[in-house]
């Protein structure tokens, strides 16, 4: 029986353990909290602290673990570091431990042919920086799921920002940038494996803007025009071997103004708000997470991205901002096109930053709903 390792506890990790046991695959799971959603679904739960890589590594040794998978930004180094001690499919150390630094990443692909950035530069410490672009966008270098992340217009907007962001970041610092507007954001799901790219879909966004810039919905397959599907999986591609991916998911966020592809972050794990589990498998019918199960064994050559279909799948978080959707919240469960609801509070949501589990949502898919905004 092959056996994997996963580091985290969170709500991907228990997506992860549901599908290894389908495979019939046996999980280990390693987090410092036992009391945590993913428990109860491994097959084996080890309370390690995710950063206690030597321990980690000797507890997979004794069990004849074949494959690591990440969960969360926490988790992407630690996991890199298990699978580089046990001669496993991986990434570099390097790269892992870089992905996670919007300012590195962005450094690393700053040339890379049809892939454009705004201007940016980074803030640690002493005295807040002179800047020529306002609205600005100033987010931590290395958070998740929006936290810290503030559209402003002036200095005095920009200080309070930043004394905002920086205790969100895992690393010293914040991204100060141009915010870019227009346009339309879009994330890209990818699989690598042995140093080739599988671009697998392409989800479009509906987001709040500024100041908070809060993802309301994801779509897939986005709607673009065929060329441009093909010109973002092209540049995009290239952005990951840039960054020096080799093994694994990405979550990309870009944004397309003018037929302009201009990047925002490259993120080295699955994408959240269920846009990799279940709208990727939802929408193009390739089971994603089983493809990243397997290319931590080493095994994807004999489960490849192939065939992948267009069937229109997504998510809408019913929260303050999206108010026009409690109405159809409330009944979209006489309608065909309802996968999944999700009820968590009596009215709309309050959001502040991305949280999947802590919103009221409901999944579609084969047909969007008809709505109106």
């Amino acid at each position: 029986m092959y056996k994997i390792a996963i580091i985290g506890s969170g709500i991907l990790a228990k997506v992860f353990a549901e599908r290894a046991r389908e495979l019939n695959i046996e999980s280990h799971c390693f987090s410092f909290n036992s009391n945590d959603v993913a428990c109860k679904y491994v097959d084996f739960f080890h309370e390690v602290n995710v950063f206690d890589v030597d321990t980690i590594t000797e507890i997979c040794k004794k069990n004849n673990v074949k494959g690591v998978i990440a969960t969360t930004e926490l988790t992407i180094f630690s996991a890199a570091a298990v699978a580089k001690n046990l001669d496993l499919h991986g990434n570099n150390l390097d790269v892992a431990k870089e992905i996670t630094n919007k300012y590195l990443t962005r450094k690393k692909v700053a040339e890379l042919d049809g892939l454009h950035q705004p201007k940016f530069l980074t803030y640690i410490q002493g005295d807040i920086p002179e800047i020529d672009f306002f609205p600005a966008i100033v987010k931590p270098i290395a958070a998740g799921g929006k936290r810290g992340v503030c559209v402003v217009n002036n200095r005095t907007e920009l200080e309070t920002a930043i004394n905002e962001a920086l205790p969100y970041s895992k690393v010293k610092g914040v991204m100060i940038e141009e915010f870019l507007a227009g346009g339309s954001e879009y994330s890209v799901e990818s699989l690598s494996y042995e140093g080739k790219n599988y671009i697998i879909q392409v989800t479009e966004k509906d987001t709040s803007g500024p100041p908070r810039c809060n993802e309301l919905g994801h779509h897939q397959p986005a709607k673009i025009t065929r060329e441009m599907r093909t010109h973002v999986e092209e540049v995009i591609s290239r952005a990951l071997t840039c960054a020096g991916i080799e093994n694994g998911p990405c979550h990309t966020e870009i944004k397309i103004i003018d037929g302009k592809i201009y990047l925002i972050e490259i993120n080295g794990r699955p994408g959240g708000d269920h846009i990799t589990h279940p709208l990727v498998e939802l929408s193009t019918g390739y089971p994603i997470v089983s493809g990243i199960i397997w290319a931590s064994l080493g095994l994807l050559q004999d489960h490849l991205p192939q065939n992948l279909k267009a069937i229109p799948s997504g998510i809408f978080f019913v929260t303050e901002e999206t108010a026009y959707l409690q109405e159809l919240f409330d009944t979209c469960e006489q309608y065909p096109w309802l996968y999944e609801k999700h009820k968590i509070n009596e009215g709309p949501s309050k959001i502040v930053f991305n949280d999947e589990e802590g919103l009221n949502y409901f999944i579609y898919h084969g047909e969007k709903p008809d709505i109106n905004i």
